[in-house]
């Protein structure tokens, strides 16, 4: 069976991500396509993987009260094998379907990790150094964030790598108009003007904050509903009816279409007319 799965249980009071990352060979001969891979793979080259018809990726996720840091870690292949299976033999108990249990047998299970997953809030400020509110210098060196280190995400709807991507094409466009290259000469190392750093960063954080928090929160939002899903019968009931009643009309669920359908480019623009048109 094709396409993510999020599947939700209401026994183990877990939920879970199942995507395939790979496509099979066709009958016509064509070469076998790697679309992408990951941690927690199952590879079907293996000999004693035929039955595996996929590549498949899969994170299950279960809620911790405690934190242990201490058993973050990339499993040995015994571990993975052994802590699969008895997971595996716990979910068929609790009623899961075998297609999610079949990766975690496979002969060809690798690169399981077991890490913790924690949402954080993201912050307000991402800059320091440059100048002070009357213009002169802060005296503390110059630096800015980006993608995670800005907003950790968490996996929910997968937008984490393009917000860092949105965040460094606005960045660099914004350094390029405000902080140019300033060279006097061929025997000079070329010299970037420093001194409108801090308006740069102004506008950087009025349109990069916003935005990620809106598309990282609803991240946060999704996850915390796959969750009541598995604790509640009732609203996975109603939350069922929902997804299908989304897809059936948007062709996906809306909370993925802010991040693909948005333009930094056109959006450091405006920004930067707009306060042309305020000076």
């Amino acid at each position: 069976q094709r396409g993510i799965c999020f599947p939700s249980s209401a026994t183990t009071k877990c939920h879970a991500c199942y995507y395939p990352t790979k496509v099979p060979k066709e009958d016509d001969g064509e070469e076998e396509v790697v679309v992408g891979g990951n941690n927690n793979t199952v590879d079907d080259n293996s000999e004693n993987a035929a039955d595996d018809k996929y590549e498949m990726v899969f994170q299950i996720y279960f809620p911790t009260p405690i934190e242990r840091s201490d058993t973050w870690r990339t499993l040995t292949p015994d571990e993975a094998k052994v802590e699969c299976q008895e997971l595996a033999q716990k979910l068929r108990e609790d009623g899961w379907d075998e297609q999610f249990l079949k990766p975690l047998e496979s002969p060809s299970l690798k690169g399981v990790l077991r890490v913790g997953l924690r949402s954080r809030e993201a912050l307000d400020v991402w800059h320091v150094g440059g100048s002070g509110e009357d213009g002169s210098s802060t005296g503390v060196g110059r630096a800015v964030l980006l993608g995670d280190a800005a907003h950790p995400p968490v996996p929910y709807i997968g937008q984490g790598a393009q917000m860092a991507m949105e965040d460094a094409g606005t960045l660099s466009m914004l350094l390029g108009h405000f902080c140019p290259v300033d060279s006097d000469g061929d025997d000079q190392m070329p010299a970037i003007d420093m001194s409108k750093f801090q308006d740069a960063m102004e506008v950087y954080e009025k349109l990069r904050v916003p935005r990620t928090k809106a598309v990282l929160g609803s991240s946060v939002q999704l996850g915390k509903t796959q969750q009541k899903r598995a604790d509640s019968k009732l609203y996975n009931a109603w939350r069922e009816l929902s997804i299908k009643a989304q897809v059936w009309a948007y062709g996906t669920l809306p909370v993925m279409k802010p991040g693909a359908a948005f333009d930094y480019q056109t959006k450091v623009t405006e920004a930067l007319e707009e306060l042309g048109a305020t000076m």
